[in-house]
């Protein structure tokens, strides 16, 4: 019995150690990866502040300069305050320069310039009232690694590429895609366009009973689409939907400045009333321009540029509603 409780013992004396072993190694391993982490984005401060102390990150890529300020959480354009800004990515720029540290610092050699002189990149973050320029230079073939410097210092850094990557967006690079129409297709009860060769159409979304085979039971009502000229007449619904969404799509560019002849408003192909379920009514109006589909909205000063599939569901008579029997 002795001897069978010594080996038993023994075991739980290996088990114990082989554990402890184990541990070791996945904590060293975590350590490891944690160390060649750090190693790969830098241990040298070159930027580093709260995301809530920001106020303003200004850039200049490709010779064009862009300030992104910042307040609120809201983003806007300095350039170009109506300009429709993609949020996200606005936040990874913000983000990139919270903590941004480089991998080496160089003493500059005489001869070299290290791209500097003609930066690919710069960028001024102010945040908590404290400003700090960085200038991106030329990439080191070997590390991919580019070569930087930080305003009233003569030191040359390295730092990964790919926190520079984030600044590489021109303006239409910054456009956050969204739907200027402010439309809801389920909450539109009236849509009245006119097309290009003067024809109109009205339709109209109007309440009506099921069918039910139990003629005992109590009715129920669904949302069709009707004409207004022709009430009884049967509709394609599935074009209706099409319609409907058109209206609601997108946009893939905005132009604030836009020249409205070019853009073809001078003979809009479709112009529209949508009228929303809370009473609000949407002018718009769509046209072909010299280098595709644009749409404006009453009341708004931009043009933006849609995708021809959504004209193309848009452009429909009377006839091409109605059910083909």
């Amino acid at each position: 019995m002795k001897t069978k409780q010594r080996a038993l013992l023994a075991l739980l004396a290996a088990a114990v150690l082989l554990g402890a072993a184990l541990w070791a190694v996945i904590r060293s391993n975590a350590k490891a990866e944690q160390s060649a982490s750090a190693a790969a984005e830098g241990s040298i401060p070159l930027s580093s502040f709260a995301a809530e102390d920001l106020e303003q990150i200004e850039y200049t890529y490709n010779g064009e300069t862009y300030t992104l300020q910042y307040s609120g959480g809201s983003w806007l354009l300095a350039q170009d305050p109506a300009y429709h800004l993609d949020e996200s990515a606005c936040n990874t720029m913000r983000t990139a320069l919270m903590a941004l540290n480089a991998k080496r610092s160089l003493t500059p050699q005489a001869g070299e310039d290290y791209g500097l002189d003609s930066p690919q990149l710069t960028v001024t973050v102010t945040a908590a009232g404290q400003s700090t320029t960085l200038t991106f230079g030329a990439e080191n073939p070997v590390t991919g690694d580019l070569y930087a410097q930080k305003a009233g210092d003569d030191a040359i850094y390295t730092v990964s590429g790919n926190k520079a990557a984030c600044f590489q967006l021109d303006k239409a690079g910054l456009f956050g895609s969204f739907c200027p129409t402010g439309l809801t297709a389920s909450a539109i009860t009236q849509v009245a366009y006119t097309l290009v060769d003067g024809s109109s159409v009205t339709l109209n979304a109007v309440s009506e009973p099921t069918e039910s085979a139990d003629s005992t039971s109590s009715s129920t009502y669904e949302t069709v689409w009707r004409l207004a000229s022709d009430p009884t007449a049967s509709l394609a619904q599935d074009k209706v939907q099409s319609l409907l969404s058109a209206l609601c799509t997108y946009a893939t560019a905005q132009t604030t400045d836009a020249d409205l002849s070019a853009c073809g408003f001078d003979a809009p192909v479709f112009t529209a009333a949508v009228t929303s379920e809370d009473g609000s009514t949407v002018q718009l109006a769509y046209a072909c321009g010299t280098d595709g589909w644009y749409l404006q909205v009453e009341g708004k000063p931009s043009v933006y540029t849609v995708d021809t599939s959504t004209v193309q569901a848009l452009l429909l008579t009377e006839n091409d509603l109605k059910t083909q029997e």
